[in-house]
């Protein structure tokens, strides 16, 4: 991988390649979350499909707007965090008026 190497954490790397083929929500640097399922992991750039059971990779952006995307391609190198194995989309309407009954 060459310069890819030398910028970024090589186990960070590995752990991303580990989480191919299942629903994650991954979270960047610069405040953008996405949801999907992670396809694949190519010369640094992650590869998210719209997840299972649904039709768009969901997007958070940092002023906490909603939008989808048909699939993402991600700079590994703007990752600081990931959840695995998340069941339904995080982001979606439902799950935040699920969360607000009480009201």
């Amino acid at each position: 991988m060459g310069l890819f190497d030398d910028i970024c954490n090589r186990h960070w790397c590995e752990e991303l390649k580990c989480a191919c083929g299942t629903n994650v929500v991954l979270f960047t640097a610069d405040g953008f979350a996405f949801f999907g399922l992670l396809d694949r992991v190519d010369d640094g750039i992650l590869f998210l499909l719209p997840a299972s059971c649904e039709e768009e990779v969901t997007v958070l952006t940092p002023g906490g707007e909603v939008r989808d995307e048909a699939l993402s391609f991600i700079d590994i190198c703007t990752i600081v965090a990931i959840s695995k194995n998340v069941c339904e989309d995080p982001f979606s309407e439902d799950c935040h008026e699920e969360g607000n009954e009480d009201e």
